[in-house]
């Protein structure tokens, strides 16, 4: 996943965008254009530097292929391991760090790796 999401990400995709795509192939998924569409306005943090979006994408993806309470589980572990490697969630903090200062491909790269890893961490607990 992460090489294809910085690969989309380069593209054009914005990062809830190239995260959910790399999923989709990653997972086998079935995800309509119109999933993409919803994500538009999902990037800089709302637009404003809040919340990082990679934290809405890892979510979403999560929420693809689990139920509710691992969803949950896996976006505490996320959440918990993006803000320990950053010292920071919100976009507008993120963005003045060496790795984010010219785009945030690097991020965006490390984040899906997490999702990846934290997939593979379940699957193996539910085996």
């Amino acid at each position: 996943m992460r090489k294809r999401s910085v690969y989309y990400y380069l593209r054009g995709y914005n990062c809830t965008q190239c995260i959910i795509k790399a999923a989709e192939e990653r997972y086998n998924l079935d995800i309509p254009k119109e999933c993409y569409d919803l994500c538009k306005g999902l990037n800089v943090g709302l637009g404003i530097g809040g919340t990082c979006n990679l934290i809405s994408a890892a979510t979403m993806v999560f929420g693809l292929l689990f139920d509710e309470r691992t969803v949950r589980r896996l976006r505490i572990r996320f959440i918990d391991t993006f803000q320990s490697n950053y010292k920071a969630v919100n976009c507008s903090q993120l963005r003045k760090l060496r790795d984010c200062q010219n785009n945030c491909s690097y991020i965006i790269g490390e984040a899906a790796y997490l999702i990846e890893k934290l997939i593979e961490n379940e699957e193996k607990a539910l085996n």
